[in-house]
């Protein structure tokens, strides 16, 4: 077990709870009816049982029990033989049919479904939704967390209040044991507890009282618990971090979204279950707390060996869901500011790395002023606190008023981070504190709706950081961010609407992808687009006051947009189409004399003849049909921007007969994809090659992605995106050259093994040569130049550009025996370099150092770097590494799975140690395994043979792998498509790339 920081062991009275009535001491410590825990803890097994069951106890004849034990079994087997012969009459779930939406494995159409509680009872209830009829108003908790033992003593009084007469309540628990329980109503009376049933699978908790809950009354539920601080990701869970002596120090903190609330304490844990919250934390002298509120007192609670137990009140949070309640026990340093409103912002770091607080801090101050200022609803806490975590499965967490990061995503020094991992750190900052209004403040009623959050706050960073920083042109970054990677996965069969059915954890943590965050925040761009920014502003403000401390849906915010459009648009009928259905249409453009004709149809990169799956894709009520709000320009006037709806239809408009070419969705701001007849093609590409500024940089981009995307799926041969990349020559832009290395690196590594690769790289060089050239080594620029700077550099090198690997490998050389520095944004480009064309010697020199630096940025870009080794043994060291979490963080280990897996040398290193290790990997992340689908997508995403695919499928065939499972589906059509590609293309491109280069 981890040492915590002072050696505060448990006593049975170092933690003082409220009263909980009288109890009644029993043997063992087991409890009766009337609650009584005994002062000695006994096992868990006797505890529970005790607890979840009737406690009466009867005595009768060895006979006469023979006689009544057989007399039920056969009655049970009679009523068994019925029910499977007539089936239940009812659509109730309860009358023995498996509910749609549960979860069991064991299920099978010729048994009838029984949930069993941990005492072998049936569970009462059988649908994993919370009943409605009982809503909680306010949890007060009392907790003490030891950080040395990882012991966990609670205690939890539950508000509530009951609309219809019943029995029962339902709540959530998992993984805890309550030792004591009762319920009293609003005259402070006891009622009787007749049964305690807990059933795991679905994280529930039944309690049934002898009389019943009267409609329209309040009660309070109180529940004492232990448990553990668990190792995984989620819930409350330990973490540590090294201090400045070398000492490991040790937290423990919460992470709750989406279903993880239930781990730390028993609540109605369903994001519409709102309420308010009041805390008291027990911890030691040397340590701090930290909850969404600010606290109130600190009463010194006496000492125990030694050590002196404090106890925290907070102040008593808003309404608010369980999932974004958060306490933190830690012994950090802070900094802190105050917003023009006055709301104090602080940011808390381990010690080591409170000098890189100063960015995050002045940025979370700008940010909360500007979206106080752009929605018009101020904030509503007294405080925002930012908190690094050393240990965390994601990002950040948006925690209402006490956000947790990931280190790379806080922490910036200005010497050591480069500029993209700088623009990293805000825009995170800036996604968190957009949640404390939308997903917070506005809440989803259930987590189909998850884009509401998500998607909102994915679209609003961009807006937070374009307000702080506007040379960074975050907005044209959008597309390169949002848009087209949530393209490029909406284009599969394997994808999912934005609004999507969800029921169990694992099919809500599934969700967590790019559909929700990108594809949400690209609608809403292009929603915001076609309404003008002023209506964009009064609707969310409007959408804020309407449903502030509540819930609300899809079709409620698309409603008050169309209040705020004077019901001149209907927005809900527009964007339904988007919500509501997979994927997104392909617009084919046709040229008659002065008409063009659009047409729309949904684009698929699986092509029908490559695979029968498009059959099968789920039906639609729109039959894949879109409300596209249409813009283009014309080569005669590029600045008019033109607006034609297809309201799910084709259409037809006129253009001037001396139109040469029209260029589709202006910015890529709408989400869609753009296909021309072969004559536009060629005019645009002319247009490129001799003077492609006429388009602008978004413009520009979004043909690239188009052109390549197209030949993707097998609509434009190779020779059009190819054609087009010739005009990157005279690229200087940053978007437009990210869009194409994205690009080209896919084609690289699909093509890694055909005759085309070494053509293709001579090719890379040619383009490359330039802006190489141009961009230079000088540490200087515009934030766009530096960002264009590492990429190109880093392209040149994996393309083995002589004169920029040399450079390279020189500053590598200076760097490992002189100890020279190296400008934060060449250290990509110079680490990788070292390690690609090196050995041994610079390979342990960078693990090395990733070992000791202090700065996260350093290491995450050494986590890359050291997976672009061209030795397989080195490849293959370094994905053991990653199975000691003391080496690689389990956070961190997708990192270097998916750089070795994009690494020709590491392929199928990469792809056999996930096979090895798959076991292993599950129990290292614990249950969050929606880190498990991205290991798959991220190790499998380049395989692009016939065997791969048998191989993949073959592995994962029949197995259970939860959250990932769509995941793995996406995964393996992606090498299906791979491998037609190759087949359909590589003729082609070698054809090409043999006359260009041979001119």
């Amino acid at each position: 077990m981890p040492q915590g920081n002072s050696p505060t062991a448990e006593s049975t009275d170092a933690i003082r709870m409220e009263p909980m009535g009288r109890y009644k001491q029993v043997q063992n410590g087991n409890v009766h009816p009337e609650g009584g825990v005994a002062g000695t803890e006994s096992p868990a097994g006797p505890t529970k049982k005790s607890l979840y069951e009737n406690n009466g106890v009867a005595a009768c004849s060895q006979k006469r029990a023979l006689f009544i034990a057989s007399a039920v079994f056969a009655i049970l087997f009679l009523v068994s033989i019925i029910i499977a012969y007539t089936g239940p009459q009812s659509e109730c779930t309860c009358a023995g049919e498996k509910p749609p939406n549960y979860v069991d494995e064991d299920w099978n159409v010729t048994k009838v479904f029984v949930p069993r509680a941990t005492n072998g009872q049936v569970f009462p209830w059988n649908n994993i939704r919370l009943p409605t009829f009982a809503k909680p108003s306010r949890y007060n908790i009392t907790i003490h967390p030891n950080l040395t033992t990882l012991d966990v003593k609670g205690q939890v009084s539950i508000e509530f209040h009951v609309e219809k007469d019943t029995h029962f309540i339902v709540l959530h628990s998992k993984n805890l044991t309550i030792t004591d329980k009762m319920i009293q109503d609003r005259k402070g009376h006891n009622l009787r507890i007749t049964k305690l049933l807990e059933y795991p699978a679905a994280q529930q908790l039944y309690i049934e009282i002898k009389d019943k809950f009267r409609k329209r009354n309040n009660y309070t539920l109180n529940l004492r618990f232990t448990s553990k601080l668990g190792h995984e990701y989620e819930g409350f869970y330990i973490s540590s971090y090294t201090n400045e002596d070398g000492d490991k120090r040790y937290l423990a903190t919460t992470h709750f979204e989406p279903t993880y609330a239930r781990a730390a304490f028993p609540c109605f844990d369903e994001p519409q279950f709102k309420a308010k919250f009041k805390i008291s934390i027990f911890r030691d002298r040397f340590h701090i707390a930290l909850f969404n509120m600010p606290v109130v007192t600190t009463e010194d609670v006496g000492f125990y060996m030694g050590t002196g137990l404090l106890r925290d009140d907070f102040q008593e949070s808003v309404e608010m869901s369980t999932y974004l309640v958060a306490f933190v026990i830690c012994d950090y340093k802070h900094l802190n500011k105050q917003t023009e409103r006055g709301v104090s912002v602080s940011v808390y770091t381990p010690s080591p790395y409170i000098s890189q607080a100063s960015f995050a801090l002045s940025t979370a101050t700008h940010i909360m002023n500007f979206f106080e200022d752009f929605f018009m609803v101020p904030y509503p806490l007294p405080k925002q606190d930012l908190v690094v975590i050393p240990d965390f499965a994601t990002g950040a967490m948006e925690n209402w008023g006490l956000i947790t990061y990931r280190e790379t995503a806080i922490l910036y020094d200005p010497l050591e981070t480069s500029t993209a991992a700088h623009q990293w750190v805000a825009i995170v900052i800036a996604h968190e504190l957009a949640h404390q209004w939308f997903g917070n403040l506005v809440t989803m009623k259930w987590w189909n709706d998850l884009w509401l959050n998500e998607g909102f706050a994915s679209f609003l960073e961009y807006l937070g950081v374009d307000s702080l920083f506007p040379e960074w042109r975050m907005m044209e970054q959008f597309i390169l961010d949002k848009t087209q990677p949530a393209l490029a996965l909406d284009a599969l069969v394997s994808s999912h609407p934005i609004s999507v059915s969800v029921y169990d954890p694992s099919e809500i943590e599934a969700i967590f992808d790019t559909i929700s965050y990108s594809k949400g925040a690209s609608i809403l761009h292009m929603l915001g687009k076609f309404l003008q920014q002023e209506t964009l502003q009064n609707g969310l403000n409007d959408y804020l006051n309407t449903y502030k401390y509540s819930n609300a849906d899809t079709k409620e915010l698309w409603n008050v947009f169309s209040r705020n459009t004077n019901q001149s648009l209907e927005v809900k009928t527009i964007m339904d189409t988007w919500t509501n259905q997979m994927g997104f249409p392909l617009i084919t453009i046709t040229r008659e004399e002065n008409e063009v004709y659009a047409s729309q149809e949904r684009f698929l990169l699986t092509t029908e003849g490559m695979n029968s799956s498009i059959r099968s894709s789920p039906k639609s009520k729109y039959d894949y049909k879109w409300y596209v709000p249409l813009t283009y320009i014309t080569d005669n006037d590029t600045d008019t921007i033109n607006y034609v709806w297809m309201n799910m239809t084709n259409v037809r408009f006129e253009i001037d007969p001396d139109v040469k070419w029209i260029k589709v969705n202006v910015n890529q701001s709408g989400f869609y994809r753009v296909m021309y007849d072969d004559n536009m093609w060629a005019s645009i590409i002319d247009t490129l090659r001799s003077n492609h500024t006429i388009f602008n940089a978004a413009d520009r981009a979004s043909l690239i992605d188009d052109a390549f995307t197209l030949c993707r799926a097998g609509l434009l041969n190779a020779s059009i995106p190819l054609e087009m990349s010739l005009y990157l020559i005279d690229e200087r832009d940053y978007v437009p050259w990210a869009t194409a290395i994205e690009h080209f690196e896919s084609w690289s590594r699909r093509l890694s093994e055909s005759l085309a690769y070494k053509l293709f790289l001579q090719y890379m060089r040619k383009l490359l040569e330039p802006i190489t050239k141009f961009v230079g080594w000088n540490d200087d620029g515009t934030h766009l130049q530096r960002l264009m700077r590492t990429d190109i550099l880093s392209t040149a090198v994996h393309c083995e550009l002589n004169e920029t690997v040399s450079k390279a490998k020189s500053s590598f050389m200076k760097w490992m025996k002189n100890n020279e520095t190296i400008a934060p944004d060449l250290k990509e480009v110079v680490y990788a370099a070292g390690i690609k064309y090196g050995g041994l010697a610079e390979w342990q020199h960078c693990w090395n150092i990733y070992n000791t630096t202090k700065v996260p940025s350093e290491k995450k870009l050494l986590l890359k770097a050291l997976g672009v080794a061209s030795d397989p043994w080195l490849l293959q060291r370094y994905l053991l590494e990653t199975l000691d979490r003391d080496m690689v963080k389990p956070q961190d280990v997708k990192i270097v799975l998916a750089v070795v897996a994009a690494n020709p040398e590491g392929r199928l290193h990469a792809w056999r140690h996930l096979k090895a290790y798959w076991p292993t990997m599950q129990s290292l992340f614990g249950n969050a395994t929606f880190m498990m689908g991205s290991l798959i997508s991220a190790v499998t995403a380049h395989l692009s043979t016939p065997y791969d695919l048998y191989d993949v499928s073959t592995y994962f065939n029949g197995m259970h792998v939860g959250s990932a499972s769509r995941a793995l589906e996406q995964s393996l059509e992606t090498i299906k498509l791979n491998i037609n590609w190759v087949s359909q293309n590589e003729a082609d491109i070698y054809t090409w790339l043999r006359r260009f280069l041979n001119k």
